[in-house]
């Protein structure tokens, strides 16, 4: 009797060796071959379809809360964000010209670009703090619905 190594010798290769020779593509990353205890993460089931599908407005009414909003906010609110930053620099480089024309080259030229970097990367961190931490959320429920996680 020969040794076998990982994935050689299984029923299902027969099947598989078949499909491929119809044309379908073989299994790629991630995609198991359907052998027990080897979850296929090809197609999601039914349920885990349309929870990842809601837009935004169904997420809004979503009262069971399985689909989450802010991963969906956090892009329209880091682009608000950036021009509610611009433009207080700017106001802040227009009330130093308001007060002296050299206090409003500084601000305009050191203080403002300072302002707008300094605090845009203090949002840009919390911000991608609540995606990870939503990210981990989905990552769990994937693989408690896929029955490692109990």
């Amino acid at each position: 009797m020969t040794e076998q190594g990982y994935g050689q010798g299984h029923p299902d290769d027969a099947g598989r060796a078949a499909n491929e020779a119809q044309g379908q593509p073989q299994y790629g990353p991630g995609q198991g071959a359907g052998y027990p205890g080897q979850g296929t993460t090809a197609h999601p089931s039914p349920g885990q379809e349309g929870v990842s599908a809601k837009g935004f407005v169904g997420s809004l009414f979503d009262f069971g809360f399985t689909s989450f909003v802010t991963p969906k906010v956090v892009k329209v609110l880091y682009v608000l964000i950036m021009v509610v930053l611009g433009l207080s620099g700017l106001g802040f480089a227009a009330s130093a010209f308001a007060v002296n024309t050299g206090a409003g080259i500084f601000v305009l030229i050191i203080v403002a670009p300072l302002f707008f970097f300094v605090f845009l990367a203090l949002y840009r961190i919390a911000l991608e703090l609540f995606v990870v931490i939503f990210r981990i959320a989905e990552d769990l429920r994937a693989i408690r619905d896929r029955g490692d996680l109990r």
